[in-house]
């Protein structure tokens, strides 16, 4: 009974403490640190912790540019698939949204995961938590319809193929 208490004592100050919630799940044949792993899953917190990087644009769904922050998801992939060849991802947002995503099309144009919208945390009412940005204004390329289907809102997964190198 003594064990108890002191355990539970050990742990209070935990208890009261709710879990963040995963906002990103990346899956796949991810091989990180020398351990492989099916799936991987984020807090906003942790994908803060990452280095940022910063997108100012104008895209069909603003009027003026706004400036988004959030990591690249080239150096994400690079760390966990960095072993083998990425062909597609497929992303799933939180409204049902889903779209295929041909990885040598976008990575030239250094997508972010926008969790920030002109200096606020995008709300999942907002299109987040998560957006995927790209540069849409600044390279004409990308004003292309495939791409604006790959500027998924609320997103929430991705699925990523790889092939061997």
């Amino acid at each position: 009974m003594k064990l108890i208490g002191l355990v539970l004592m050990l742990l209070w100050p935990l208890l009261g403490k709710a879990a963040e919630p995963v906002v990103l799940t990346i899956a796949g044949n991810i091989q990180l640190d020398g351990r492989h792993y099916e799936q991987l899953d984020y807090t906003l917190s942790e994908l803060q912790a990452l280095p940022q990087a910063d997108i100012t644009t104008t895209h069909p769904w603003v009027q003026e540019p706004r400036h988004y922050r959030g990591p690249e998801l080239v150096a994400i992939l690079d760390a966990l698939f960095g072993h083998t060849r990425i062909k597609t991802l497929y992303l799933e947002a939180l409204n049902g949204f889903s779209v295929a995503v041909d990885w040598q099309k976008v990575e030239p144009f250094h997508p972010i995961l926008a969790w920030q919208e002109d200096g606020r945390v995008m709300s999942r009412r907002d299109k987040g938590p998560l957006w995927l940005m790209l540069p849409f204004d600044q390279v004409p390329e990308l004003q292309q319809a495939d791409f604006l289907h790959f500027m998924a809102w609320q997103l929430r997964h991705v699925r990523v193929h790889t092939e061997p190198k």
